[in-house]
């Protein structure tokens, strides 16, 4: 059985945090272009700013949730993260993304999935109750708790 779920898109604070970071990064080597240091630092500032621009977004619209088989694999463009979901033992709902070790929620009030090989993931897929069944029908015996 094979299925994708999306990451709940950015919201609220998030999204303002995001918008006013993406515009900080394309306005501070302005700065040094203004100070007269010449155009060949802004050009490699803004540069190197691009396409630190270009990977957050990337990983942002890009983020997939894939149930395969037996696994449970994070998917940006290549596989970043891969668990066997019978090794699950706990899904925590509603925390945040300062919780767990692999960071790949977009939003707050995700789940914090507990491996027995403690390393916890943060997620946030868009259908958690759907989410939350799958993962129960290839392993019954996770416990799923609220914070």
């Amino acid at each position: 059985m094979n299925m994708e779920f999306q990451s709940k898109k950015l919201a609220g604070i998030f999204r303002l945090i995001y918008i006013f970071l993406f515009l900080f990064l394309l306005l501070m080597p302005v700065l040094m272009l203004l100070e007269k240091n010449g155009f060949y630092p802004f050009l490699v500032m803004e540069s190197i700013f691009l396409i630190i621009i270009f990977i957050l977004i990337v990983s942002i619209l890009k983020l997939k949730i894939r149930i395969e088989g037996n696994f449970l694999l994070i998917k940006i463009i290549f596989t970043m993260y891969k668990t066997d979901i019978n090794k699950i033992y706990k899904v925590r709902k509603g925390e945040t993304m300062w919780s767990g070790f692999n960071k790949f929620g977009t939003t707050t009030n995700g789940l914090i999935i507990f491996t027995k090989h403690l390393n916890d993931l943060y997620i946030t897929p868009d259908n958690e109750v759907l989410f939350l069944n799958e993962l129960q029908k290839i392993n019954p015996n996770i416990i799923i708790e609220n914070k």
